[in-house]
């Protein structure tokens, strides 16, 4: 769906994600699931990626020291500065172990990592980085254990003249025995990283990290992405206004629930009144959970029956009765239109 709404509602954002990483600072973007952490991350990196094919050889990221003389030394034709390079290592894997391999296996790819790191054989040492096939190494560097695979990756950013980004999709599933690994790649690298919450026991890892919360879409952007999507993919709608309206409502702003709904509905010939009201996503409906307001009641009103009972009270054994009646009816409601809304 990206490609065809793009990032509406977000630019903004995006800009101030940017403006955050090229100060040098590691950044974490948080937000609820599907709020579309991912997609301002992948955006981020494609505006980091352009603005650098754009800059011009001269810049401040040179890596000439300020006091190099402006002529190579034997030629005397003016010194050509280079501009530093920068290697960006997405990290799409989820799971905290995979993760370090991945990293492993994108500096072994762009040559900043010695097969000799990761005790592969030495043969592989004379093999391009290119042309070393990850599915024949991939058993032997999964089996090599974090402490081994730090060792291996914090040296190789260490030794790198130029600046390495580790984006990483989701840092949630971390656990406090790993926050020693990353802060090892933290003071190598700079790290851009995602996470639906932030899991007690992190704290240093997070104090490090200039924190961006991804908030839901809002009502206006969520119509013209719906909008744009109705034109581009020439949806017939019985009554589009409706049909946006509910998209508005049942999404909460939530991307991913616009792009399961839009393209639940794009299967279909005609969308008519009847199959917009009975659209559904559970990202647009909240639930109040009164199960703990039923057995506080229920608890009340069997302990002020006793009392009435120990205290021979007959009218408040009476109207705890007739409170029980109530509650009992009321439960009996509540959980049934609960049952309808799901």
């Amino acid at each position: 769906m990206k490609d065809i709404t793009g990032l509406i509602g977000r630019e903004p954002l995006v800009e101030k994600v940017v403006q955050e990483v090229r100060k040098g600072r590691h950044v974490l973007l948080t937000g609820s699931v599907g709020v579309g952490k991912s997609s301002v991350l992948e955006a981020v990196l494609e505006r980091l990626e352009r603005r650098r094919d754009e800059r011009a050889p001269v810049d401040a990221e040179s890596d000439d020291p300020p006091s190099a003389p402006n002529t190579e030394p034997n030629t005397g034709r003016p010194r050509q500065r280079q501009r530093r390079s920068q290697t960006v290592i997405h990290i799409a894997d989820h799971q905290p172990k995979a993760q370090f391999v991945d990293i492993a296996r994108k500096l072994l790819a762009a040559g900043l990592l010695d097969p000799l790191a990761l005790e592969l054989p030495e043969p592989y040492q004379d093999v391009p980085p290119e042309q070393i096939e990850w599915a024949k190494i991939r058993r032997h560097v999964n089996r090599l254990s974090m402490r081994d695979l730090t060792a291996a990756i914090i040296p190789a950013l260490h030794d790198h003249h130029g600046k390495v980004i580790i984006a990483v999709d989701d840092l949630t599933n971390l656990t406090p025995t790993l926050v020693a690994f990353w802060l090892a790649v933290f003071d190598a690298a700079q790290v851009i990283g995602c996470a639906s919450q932030k899991k007690a026991g992190l704290a240093k890892l997070w104090w490090k990290m200039a924190e961006i919360e991804i908030p839901p879409l809002s009502p206006e952007a969520t119509r013209e992405i719906v909008q744009t999507y109705i034109t581009q993919q020439g949806m017939l709608i019985e009554s589009p206004g409706l049909f946006i309206g509910h998209v508005v409502k049942q999404s909460g702003g939530n991307p991913q629930a616009i792009a399961d709904m839009l393209d639940d509905s794009a299967k279909e010939r005609l969308v008519d009144k009847r199959k917009i009201r009975e659209m559904r996503h559970a990202a647009g409906v909240r639930y109040f959970d009164f199960t703990p307001v039923m057995i506080v009641s229920l608890a009340s009103v069997v302990g002020a029956r006793y009392l009435a009972i120990g205290t021979g009270d007959t009218e408040l054994y009476i109207f705890a009765g007739m409170v029980a009646a109530v509650v009992i009816s009321l439960r009996v409601f509540l959980f049934k239109g609960a049952g309808k809304a799901n």
